[in-house]
């Protein structure tokens, strides 16, 4: 769904909304010495409190020095599920009207960084804070085609964490027409819109259109030809505009009904408009296939009519995007384990955010839980959103609540890259005590053995050689020995001196020094405590209530993995 309306212009806001049902954007405007009045939400002459709680309302102002904290605390009270999209300081680039200096601009943005910038409506993508400019004065260019405007100087780019929508008005500019604001056709769509993606991609913040309007091209209406006299043309045109615009991007569109965009008597093109916003409204709405995923693990663990919750009107997720795509569901957490499901929900990739009983988190805030002031989702009800990419929207992976062992992939790779858990599986092969090794020995016995008995055999040969140093040279490139069977299997005596343990060696027995650092590796593994111990760590890692998995039957698995090593 793209949000799609009108600034109302000299209309009364219900005779608009009677003639375009459906109207899900709505742009109000407050001209210089208005300020923002928090009154505006529920005075009902004033046309703020006349916008359906629905709908998405662009409010622009002219003045620098107004209190966006009250006005915002206003419209929440109010407890509107539209979003509120808040321009501060509408087309500065005007510079009319009392339009601000550069340096004023920031200043003014500074302050409403301030003052709501890190509200809670903000992180349920319910208040935007956006900019404003006039896209006739962006692409203006020279003869030579040359911009001669440059909209950084009214981007605040001190506050750009503050920003999330670029917005821009649109009218007609041709700078080869001989009047560039009254050009000889309509402009195509892709080249009328292209600056928008651009400042997009420049700014890193999506992008709307927050006033468009084209007069019918006739020479009544100032233009060189009488090119559109029925406007089936111009009706043309906006279709095409509007597709463009949500196929690249667009987050809400806003005509712009007054003066020459006053559609009243147009009825062609007033059609054209009504058919928009009806389409947007019927717009179909999906389940995100993540959450779609994330549901069928929650009914197959806790099964319950009503579980979770597709439409709610709390929170902006609830709405379809542009695509269609619905990034959040409610869950009833009535004998549900909340702990259980939280845990999975926080290590899945495609997760955004949760609310909860007055508390909230988001993955890019590392889940950490915050007091939460918007509107919840209800009592005993689980808000669960996911990321608005197109990649997380579509994230197939599970969410590790069905699992008959009660982890998932992820879980056992963390598991795994303990390093205490790492430790002890790389001693293993060397510690293994079971099938096809002597008894009471190790892998690491094994080889010492072996070591020590080429040692001896090697000594012998060299003694009745000819070359008795090259067969030495052979014998001392073998691996140090560490000791002998009966030493392995024993406890080791202590040498105070030297900090090691001395073993005897079972051809001459003269002692070997074993480092401090080998003596754990050297040592047999006790298979039983290991199965216990890695079944403890891996039971302690998952969530309070995981079922499927009890320690007893994964120690019995491990023990069972761990004897049938071949030897």
């Amino acid at each position: 769904m793209m949000p799609t309306g009108w600034c109302p212009g000299t209309r009364p806001v219900p005779g608009m909304l009677a003639a375009y049902p459906g109207t899900s954007c709505i742009r109000i405007f407050f001209g210089p010495g208005d300020g923002l009045p928090p009154t505006a939400w529920t005075d009902q002459r004033q046309r703020l409190a006349q916008v359906p709680a629905d709908a998405d309302v662009i409010i622009s102002h002219k003045d620098p020095d107004v209190d966006a904290a009250a006005f915002v605390a206003a419209w929440q009270a109010t407890g509107r599920i539209g979003r509120l999209i808040l321009v501060p300081h509408h087309e500065p680039e005007q510079q009319s009207g009392g339009d601000p200096a550069p340096a004023a601009f920031r200043r003014s943005w500074t302050r409403t960084r301030n003052q709501v910038g890190d509200h809670p409506a903000r992180h349920d993508g319910r208040l935007r804070l956006a900019v404003c400019w006039t896209l006739q004065w962006v692409r203006r260019v020279d003869a030579t085609g040359r911009r001669v405007n440059d909209w950084r100087t009214w981007w605040p780019e001190h506050e750009s964490d503050a920003v999330d929508l670029v917005l821009a008005d649109w009218y007609p500019y041709d700078p080869t027409a001989r009047n560039p604001f009254r050009p000889a056709g309509y402009e195509d769509p892709a080249a009328a819109l292209a600056i928008m993606v651009e400042l997009s991609a420049a700014t890193g913040k999506p992008w709307g259109i927050a006033e468009i309007n084209h007069p019918r091209i006739t020479r009544a209406g100032g233009f060189p030809v009488d090119l559109d006299p029925d406007g089936s043309r111009c009706a043309d045109w906006y279709r095409r505009m509007h597709a463009w615009a949500k196929a690249n991007g667009c987050q809400l569109w806003s005509h712009y009904h007054r003066d020459e965009g006053d559609l009243t008597d147009r009825t062609v093109e007033q059609q054209t408009l009504r058919d928009l916003i009806a389409q947007e409204a019927a717009a179909p709405r999906r389940l995100a296939p993540a959450l779609e995923t994330l549901r069928g693990e929650i009914a197959q663990r806790w099964p319950g009519a009503g579980r979770v919750v597709v439409d709610s009107g709390h929170h902006v997720d609830h709405r379809p995007d542009t695509l269609g795509d619905v990034r959040a569901i409610d869950v009833d957490v009535t004998g549900l384990g909340t702990a259980a499901l939280l845990a999975a929900f926080q290590r899945h990739p495609a997760a955004n955010q949760w609310i909860l009983a007055g508390a909230a988190a988001r993955a890019d805030d590392r889940w950490t839980r915050r007091p939460y002031a918007g509107t919840d989702p209800g009592p005993g009800r689980l808000h669960l959103g996911v990321r608005p990419t197109g990649d997380a929207k579509r994230d197939q992976l599970p969410w590790g609540l069905t699992e008959e062992n009660g982890m998932d992939a992820k879980q056992l790779l963390a598991l795994l890259k303990d390093p205490a858990v790492a430790t002890q599986l790389r001693a293993l092969p060397w510690q293994y005590t079971g099938g096809g090794i002597p008894q009471g020995m190790s892998t690491l016995g094994v080889l010492n053995e072996l070591v020590l008995t080429v040692r001896a055999i090697g000594e012998v040969v060299a003694r009745q050689s000819a070359d008795p140093a090259g067969v030495r040279a052979l014998l001392a490139a073998l691996p140090a020995p560490c000791g002998n069977v009966e030493a392995l299997a024993a406890p080791p005596a202590a040498d105070a001196d030297a900090g090691s343990v001395r073993v005897g060696r079972p051809a001459e027995g003269a002692p070997v020094v074993l480092r401090p650092a080998e003596q754990a590796a050297a040592r047999p593994v006790d298979v039983d405590a290991l199965a216990e111990a890695v079944a403890a760590r891996v039971v302690a890692a998952l969530p309070a209530d995981a079922a499927g998995l009890s320690r007893a039957d994964l120690t019995a698995a491990v023990r069972a993995a761990l004897t049938d090593l071949p030897g």
